[in-house]
């Protein structure tokens, strides 16, 4: 679905529902495109939610401590982070990036 002309960007009296529905700012961010080039980024992606929006939630909590107002908003909070750096991070069974599948693990059976 297209917005009407200039609807688009700030423009767009519907971009404060992001800040509202924190999994339609997420799963639309530009970390969604990222993620849907390979199974493994696609699950990592999927599975961060929770830890991605605790971050969040302690980055207002720290703006707050500071003596300022939060101001942070979800949209413009997920749409910076470095779901590419984070991922590149993880060992390759934390990313899925093993052969287990190809060549399981046996078990062995001694008599």
């Amino acid at each position: 679905m297209s917005l009407p002309t200039g609807m688009s960007g700030t423009n767009n009296p519907f971009m404060d529902y992001l800040n509202y529905e924190p999994r339609t700012a997420y799963y639309s961010s530009p970390g969604s495109r990222w993620a849907g080039t390979s199974p493994g980024r696609t699950r990592y992606f999927q599975n961060q939610f929770q830890d991605v929006y605790n971050d969040f939630l302690g980055a207002l909590g720290t703006q707050v401590r500071e003596g300022g107002a939060p101001t942070l908003q979800w949209k413009d909070y997920v749409d910076q982070h470095p779901f590419a750096a984070r991922y590149g991070a993880l060992t390759p069974e934390q990313a899925g990036r093993t052969n287990r599948s190809f060549n399981p693990m046996t078990r062995h059976i001694f008599f």
